[in-house]
């Protein structure tokens, strides 16, 4: 559910209440477009659906031997495309961490193997010099750019909205006019002072695989160097 605030200024910003509803018509058309052939992915792409409430709404539809085939057929060029995506990375994250942002590299990776989303490149946590470290990174070793950053702030009933996206705006950098707001709908104030940050990345998936491949690189190193078993 969505509800338009004004800031002191005049200028408006959108609160969501975390309530996801997906209405029967949208559950038609997503059982019409896998019967008709198109893949999990091809569904999520195309009607913006989160990947498990595709499956939970597909999963039982009968596809007939051809449709089989052709979505086969799919996996297959998705599985090169996915495998060559894979060595882009590997060799972005070997050229990371020989160079001068070798440091920064590993304190990201390690952050986002801590705290980050492992289907989507996104990373939330309420302590704004782990926000800021994150962004730093991305911004000047990952070179993400500025427009694919979107930033979400989930705060608590009671929580001072406006000081708290004042606060994650002068963190992040962004404007508050490019905020998402959630409010959870538990009713109950969170510990927090200022709620909670998430840093979505969108088109993100080089950059997910760049961060998991700096990760990998270097627990190998650890391995090695210190044989550990």
């Amino acid at each position: 559910m969505l509800s338009t605030q004004k800031y002191v200024d005049g200028s408006t910003y959108d609160i969501i209440c975390c309530v996801k509803v997906h209405t029967k018509t949208s559950i038609k058309r997503l059982r019409e477009l896998r019967r008709s052939g198109h893949s999990i992915n091809e569904l999520v792409s195309v009607l913006s659906v989160p990947k498990t409430t595709v499956w939970h709404h597909v999963h039982d539809i009968k596809l007939s031997p051809e449709l089989k085939a052709i979505l086969r057929e799919k996996q297959g060029g998705s599985l090169r495309r996915r495998q060559e995506n894979l060595e882009l990375a590997r060799e972005r994250a070997k050229g990371l961490l020989s160079g001068n942002f070798r440091e920064l590299a590993i304190a990201v990776a390690m952050l986002y193997w801590a705290e980050g989303s492992k289907r989507a490149c996104e990373f939330i946590n309420s302590d704004g010099k782990m926000i800021q470290t994150y962004l730093f990174v991305l911004r000047n070793v990952l070179n993400v750019p500025e427009a694919f950053l979107h930033p979400t702030m989930r705060i608590f009933s009671g929580m001072n909205e406006k000081k708290c996206v004042s606060y994650w705006s002068r963190i992040t950098k962004i404007s508050k006019r490019n905020f998402t707001i959630r409010l959870n709908d538990g009713g109950k104030r969170g510990r927090t002072e200022y709620g909670m940050c998430r840093i979505t990345v969108r088109k993100g998936q080089s950059f997910l695989k760049t961060i998991n491949a700096i990760r990998d690189r270097f627990f190998d190193e650890i391995i090695q160097e210190y044989n550990v078993q």
